[in-house]
């Protein structure tokens, strides 16, 4: 629509342009109905349009004198700039030329051509027209068309900055509606990932969980009637099938995480409990790789606390298993500990600046600083070979990670090559307003 108005303007400006001029025996000797035309070349970028704006101002010549040989001549002649000044602009259109260096070369072909074409078609002698007047009117017409050209060039460029501004709009309009695109293809696909994942999990429990009791039940049988090799398979299809149902739990944790859908059941319970719990499940698994397991309960750390407690256990259990995992010898250490500073990070479920702390430090194989990022993402490990050797799926820690989070505190780390590894997970005392079941819960 602008672009249309533009070309009317310009139509207008070429036949009101007619009425002033030279006029010699006849014929028009100078004026500035080729100026609309110089204008077109540097502010259009289609030749389609420069080309209408010459058959208009063409058009327009018969209403001044109606259809006359000198209408028709004139005509003639504006057709011709048109067509040059069409050429003009698709050439510009390949050439990455200055404002100043399109001006000039418009301004001195067309008026040139236009000297050529009042030569050739006005009635009067053309020699006496080359010699006599064209000398004055050729000069005067390039330096007018240079004053109007000039003077409009910060029109020119703030028309440019404008096209500029709508082409970049243009690019970055689409550029959002294929991010738009791409971001809900790429959350149905998550969804459907996570979807299929605890569908298959569903399934693959339910007989999973008949293997492990079956295997249980034959652990807990008199084992005189069978042999020593049948106790250790019944042993191998216990111990599989719990570390099938960890790896399967695991996965559908992270779905669930992704989908939104972890729920936190936030409840006071014991921190003695707690421990009693950690220990009487890892001080056997421990003393089968002879590593002492100490745990350090600070004196100023408060007999019950607010959290949820089957998260809090899942993410100690997941760290002390890495300890044991890649600890051959020397001790792993638990410290419960407070902490009141209040650098503690925005979170939303922060309430005052007391913390709990949860620090777990082993003397295992240690991780490289450059690779201690990677190990909080899912499916990773510091390495391919350490998948091979110490086997895992490489979610316990992303697990660890997000739930933390969900439980208003944060778990970081601090390790050495070949020293070991401190995980320590920093949790508030009192989250903001959650809702908490106020009997203790048993652990």
């Amino acid at each position: 629509m602008k672009q249309a108005v533009l070309v009317g303007i310009f139509i207008f400006a070429g036949w009101l342009a007619m009425f002033f001029g030279l006029q010699g025996q006849g014929s028009t000797l100078f004026d500035l109905r080729a100026l609309p035309i110089v204008f077109g070349t540097i502010f259009f970028r289609d030749p389609r349009l420069v080309l209408i704006i010459s058959i208009g101002i063409a058009l327009l010549r018969y209403t001044i004198s109606g259809f006359t040989a000198q209408a028709i001549t004139g005509s003639i002649n504006i057709l011709l700039l048109g067509c040059l000044a069409a050429f003009l602009v698709a050439l510009y259109r390949r050439k990455s030329w200055s404002y100043n260096k399109k001006a000039l070369i418009s301004i001195c072909s067309i008026n040139t051509l236009q000297v050529i074409g009042i030569a050739t078609f006005a009635s009067m002698p053309r020699l006496n027209y080359l010699y006599h007047i064209a000398p004055y009117t050729y000069p005067a017409a390039l330096l007018v068309n240079a004053f109007f050209v000039f003077i409009l060039k910060d029109f020119y460029e703030e028309q440019l900055r404008a096209q500029k501004n709508k082409t970049m709009n243009l690019i970055l309009r689409k550029q959002k509606r294929e991010l738009e695109e791409k971001a809900q293809q790429l959350e149905l696909a998550s969804q459907y990932k996570s979807e299929f994942i605890a569908n298959m999990s569903h399934e693959l429990k339910t007989p999973l969980n008949s293997i492990i009791a079956l295997s249980q039940l034959l652990r807990e049988e008199d084992r005189s009637s069978y042999s020593e090799e049948e106790i250790n398979y019944g042993d191998i299809i216990h111990n599989s099938g719990n570390e099938l149902l960890k790896m399967i739990n695991d996965m559908l944790d992270i779905s669930k995480m992704e989908t939104g859908k972890m729920e936190i059941v936030w409840e006071m319970f014991s921190v003695d409990e707690l421990v009693q719990l950690i220990e009487h499940q890892f001080v056997p698994i421990m003393e089968q790789k002879s590593l002492p397991f100490k745990v350090d309960l600070r004196a100023d750390v408060p007999a019950y606390f607010v959290s949820d407690a089957q998260r809090l256990v899942q993410i100690l259990r997941n760290l002390l298993i890495n300890a044991v995992k890649f600890t051959d010898q020397g001790t792993i250490t638990m410290q419960i500990y407070m902490d009141k500073d209040s650098q503690s990070g925005p979170n939303t479920l922060q309430k005052s600046e007391d913390w709990i702390i949860f620090s777990i430090q082993d003397t295992g194989i240690g991780i490289d600083k450059d690779k201690q990022h990677l190990i909080f993402e899912a499916f990773q490990q510091e390495n391919g070979a350490f998948t091979r050797r110490y086997g895992g799926t490489g979610l316990g820690l992303s697990i660890s990670l997000r739930l933390a989070g969900l439980l208003g505190g944060t778990l970081g780390l601090h390790s050495v090559k070949g020293e070991g590894s401190r995980f320590t997970l920093r949790l508030p005392v009192q989250p903001a307003d959650p809702p908490i079941d106020n009997h203790p819960k048993m652990l």
